[in-house]
């Protein structure tokens, strides 16, 4: 956040007479156009029952193949702290049936996957979040000899064929939860999930009458068991089909307690259209938001997002929302993964590090209080939007908006009480979105002691900003450093801790039997190991807050037993295409490894050389190092996740590090050198030494440079390298959306679109088998942005363009390079791809932004641009 750091006595003391800010923060003069007033009527009750902020939750970290992939106990550890760090205020936890039930009406509420089920609900009753039970959801092949619908085309999909069963199976769960294990924190249920759309309920052709009809059954087998008082119906968990809704108030209205619907990317205004859509079905019943997401990188804007969401809901009368999703997990059945866009984190075991979301909407679930009144606002301008709640303890939190522009200063003042508590101050802008190991929620950044009912914050700064001013006590977290490291079994490792929003002495102790010992200023003594173990060491602060780091221990050389491989890349998430290196200390030692999870032996596949990462893909090695007259050496894994990032020049695909090796091939090819932008072309025949000799110098001297080749040599070489240019990553065979990078900047209403996607394109892409799309609704536009460098000289950009045929209107677009206007395209209403050429533009050599903004506002529109150029204008 830029701040006006301007502060004069004068400005100072004009703050005092508002409120105080303690400790002191820069204070700033209150202009009449830069203050921005926001009124909290205490009197004035919007709803009297907000639920909270909470998380959509698939359990599977503990399960299949998360655990094949290397999560352990010291991952689980992280987890947990971090479901505690953030405290959601109810988690819509998903569960499948094939966990307790293999055969019809034969529970096993011991097996592998309830045990790990049990962990989450533990982790959730001691963060104090309340449980929305989804029952029901994908179907395990293990039970698809009983469970399935007569004729489904996908089984994981398939909704029950037997409701009376359901039935007895929801209560059956119900029953062992809350009566035999005690969980009085399951306090709702629901089924399914979006059942009208064709990718989680299939069944009968009239699927609204069956999803009322399956609700029902669960219903009145409840009442039969006597557990219907014990939990709360929500349904049809519907998105975009607020059709669904109204058939359920009408049909099946004596069934579900709240209704809940799904919407992800809207705009403000549009939100509450789709709340009085609904409202417009159900009367006064509650209404949930029971997903709601936003895609990372790139974290929420003022058109929509978290905050804009949280308030417009509040303000609406919407009883919670749930964000989409906690964290990503490994999965196995059904097969896929959903590590992915819109997560707090990704699964633990990609790494430590958050995504932007877990800051953003991490700050307002752990600050947003549960079961709270929503207060009325008033606000003085339309460039900031806000909020107000109130506890059942009296403590006030209001939440405070400002769109990007110039510097606000923000006076909240209330009416129909005194207000005099001291209130903390929580800000969040993207500055503040800076993934760490650690994962800390924003600290406070002061207090504001109100007088006379208002205090002024003079500290919002340009940027799209929300602020969060409380006067509930700041969340105690302590920062771990290191928050990972690596060690040899039998050495030490000193550890750190600090603590933030609080004070007090800190208590180590390293979590599970035999992983070693934590002395009380920290050091960490490693337990010896034969093979690699992970160990959780906590610092835990005298109220009960703690930090986790991790340490991995690795075997330590001894004698008669090779050295344990060690591998040149870090484990984690990668956006582009990597290769590994594994090597041993021990001389002649052959390396075997494997990709499947299983132990690798002196029978396992032998390591000959680089180990190229292909993108959209998981892998993980594991290896051994076996030599003559000596014991193999212990395992050591690494685990690793390639996206579909370009960082080549189109057509070009990796094949070696700068002077690293040989970049190796058959025949002749064209090869790049160089990273970021800055490419060296030659061609060679059966492979060329990845060196800047080889090419006659280093296009990017300091830069991570890499050799690339191409087996078809083009034409000529490009003017100005565009990294995917013709938008063929990533290789998406429907949709890939906005907000995201790969080598264009896409907006939330940006994206890839393959020739088969819903899009419907009239003609194929003119380059490839995906384009871009630019689309436009609910009065919100979309671009796409990319820097890139050009060299000193007069050019124009080349680029197709089509509309879509099928729906909408016709989207037209501009093109800038920089802020200069330089091409305008309006395709037709055929959908024909039209190849277009902007007017000659002039720059200065270097870094210079290509820019596609869609500029039809009204209606539902869609545009398509593919394979950008850029030329020498003549």
């Amino acid at each position: 956040m830029r701040r006006r750091r301007i502060g004069t006595a004068i400005a100072a003391a004009t703050a005092l007479a508002v409120g105080t800010l303690v400790p002191a923060l820069p204070a700033f003069a209150a202009s009449t156009d830069a203050q921005r007033t926001v009124t909290v009527d205490l009197d004035e009750v919007v709803q009297d029952d907000y639920l909270g902020i909470g998380v959509n939750v698939i359990p599977w970290s503990l399960m299949g193949d998360t655990a094949a992939y290397g999560y352990d106990d010291a991952d689980w550890e992280v987890d947990v702290e971090r479901i505690l760090t953030v405290q959601p205020k109810v988690a819509r936890v998903w569960f499948q049936i094939d966990w307790m039930e293999l055969e019809k009406g034969q529970y096993d509420f011991e097996s592998p996957e309830m045990k790990a089920f049990y962990r989450y609900l533990d982790a959730f009753q001691q963060a104090g979040t309340e449980v929305l039970l989804n029952f029901g959801w994908k179907v395990g092949e293990r039970v698809h000899d009983w469970f399935l619908y007569p004729g489904v085309q996908k089984p994981y999909e398939s909704a029950p064929g037997d409701l009376v069963a359901y039935g007895h199976s929801a209560s059956a769960l119900l029953n062992e939860l809350i009566n035999n294990r005690g969980y009085d924190n399951v306090d709702y249920l629901t089924f399914y999930n979006e059942p009208n759309g064709s990718w989680d309920f299939e069944g009968p052709a009239d699927q609204k009458a069956y999803y009322a009809d399956m609700a029902r059954k669960v219903h009145e087998q409840l009442q039969a068991d006597g557990l219907r008082d014990d939990v709360q119906i929500w349904g049809p968990e519907e998105v975009n089909a607020p059709d669904w809704t109204k058939y359920m108030a009408e049909n099946a209205g004596d069934v579900f307690d709240q209704y809940s619907f799904h919407l992800y990317g809207e705009s403000y205004d549009f939100m509450s259209q789709a709340i009085d859509q609904r409202r417009a079905s159900i009367g006064d019943a509650p209404l949930n938001l029971s997903e709601m997401g936003w895609t990372n990188p790139g974290t929420s804007v003022w058109e929509t997002g978290y905050p804009n969401y949280i308030i417009r809901s509040a303000n609406g009368g919407v009883h919670s929302n749930l964000v989409w999703q906690l964290n990503g997990v490994m999965t196995d059945d059904p097969r896929g993964d959903t590590n992915g866009s819109f997560n707090m984190w990704d699964s633990l075991v990609l790494g430590l590090k958050p995504t932007a979301a877990f800051y953003e909407a991490g700050l307002l679930m752990r600050y947003i209080p549960a079961h709270s009144t929503v207060l009325g606002t008033e606000v003085s301008d339309d460039d900031i939007r806000a909020t107000a709640f109130r506890d059942a303890d009296g403590e006030l939190t209001v939440l405070v908006e400002t769109a990007e522009g110039r510097p606000k200063d923000v006076k909240v003042q209330f009416t129909g009480g005194n207000v005099n508590d001291r209130f903390n101050r929580f800000v969040f802008d993207d500055s503040v979105a800076q993934p760490e190991a650690n994962a800390l929620l924003p600290a406070t950044t002061g207090q504001f002691k109100p007088k006379k009912s208002a205090f002024i914050d003079g500290e919002i700064g340009s940027a799209h900003t929300f602020a969060i001013y409380t006067t509930a006590p700041a969340e105690t977290q302590v920062a771990m450093t290191p928050a990972q490291s690596t060690v040899a079994g039998g050495a030490q490792v000193d550890l750190d801790a600090s603590i933030i929003d609080g004070s007090g002495k800190l208590t180590w102790s390293v979590v599970g039997e035999g992983n070693g010992s934590v002395d009380a200023n920290g050091v960490f003594t490693a337990p010896a190991v034969e093979s690699e173990r992970s160990v959780a060491i906590r610092a835990t602060t005298k109220s009960g807050a703690y930090g986790v780091a991790q340490v991995l221990v690795t075997p330590a050389p001894r004698a008669g037993v090779a050295d344990a491989p060690v591998f040149s890349l870090e484990p984690g998430l990668y956006p582009s295409v990597e290769g590994v290196t594994i090597t041993t200390g021990t001389p002649g030692a052959e390396i075997r490894y494997t990709t499947d999870g299983s132990i690798p032996t002196a029978a396992s596949t032998l390591y000959t050389g680089q180990i190229i990462l292909n993108p959209l893909q998981t892998t993980y090695l594991r290896a051994i190092a076996v030599a003559p007259g000596l014991e193999p050496s212990g395992v050591t894994s690494r685990l690793y996740k390639v996206l579909d990032v370009q960082n080549a020049p189109d057509g070009y695909e990796f094949c070696q590090y700068a002077d690293r090796g040989t970049c190796e091939f058959d025949g002749e090819a064209s090869v790049a050198f160089g990273s970021e932008g800055l490419f060296r072309f030659g061609t060679f025949t059966d492979g060329v030494d990845c060196t800047a000799v080889s090419f006659g110098g280093d296009p990017n001297p300091g830069g991570d440079n890499r050799c690339f080749v191409n087996p078809e040599i083009p034409d000529e070489e490009p003017v100005v390298t565009i990294f995917n240019a013709g938008f063929e990553s990533p290789a998406t065979n429907g949709t890939a959306n906005g907000p995201m990078v790969n080598g264009w900047t896409f907006s939330a209403r940006a994206g890839i679109q393959h020739n088969d996607s819903v899009f419907n394109p009239a003609f194929p892409a003119p380059e490839g088998e995906r384009t871009a799309y630019l689309k436009t609704d609910s009065g919100l536009n979309s671009r796409i942005d990319q820097t890139v460098i050009f060299p000193a000289g007069t050019y124009a950009i080349t680029f197709y363009a089509a509309n879509r045929a099928d729906f909408g209107g016709l989207q037209e677009f501009d093109v800038f390079v920089d802020d200069q206007l330089v091409g305008h395209a309006a395709p037709d209403d055929s959908g024909a791809y039209e190849l277009h050429q902007t007017d000659s533009f002039t720059v200065e050599s270097g870094q210079h932004t290509i820019s596609f903004v869609a500029t039809t506002f009204e209606g539902d529109n869609t545009g398509f641009v593919d394979d950008v150029k850029v030329i020498v204008a003549e």
